[in-house]
């Protein structure tokens, strides 16, 4: 069985990929990291590669600017 992935780890990737600073969201029951769309192709790609790693993923335009999400199932706790 593979490692489960964390909270930090899955941030880290998420900016190096994206190469911005994301924002990470403590809900109930779940983390959620926000970053910026990357405008190059090969970044959007590999942003995309670290997404799909997540228990959940998606985008928003919500605030004028293309932004990607990753969520983690924490049960409650961060």
């Amino acid at each position: 069985m593979p490692a489960r992935l964390t909270v930090e780890s899955l941030r880290s990737a998420i900016e190096q990929a994206a190469g911005d600073v994301p924002t990470v969201s403590h809900r109930n029951g779940y983390v959620r990291i926000y970053v910026a769309a990357p405008a190059a192709p090969d970044a959007y790609r590999e942003l995309l590669d670290v997404l799909l790693t997540a228990d959940a993923w998606g985008s928003s335009d919500g605030t004028g600017q293309l932004r990607m999400w990753a969520a983690l199932v924490t049960g409650g706790e961060a």
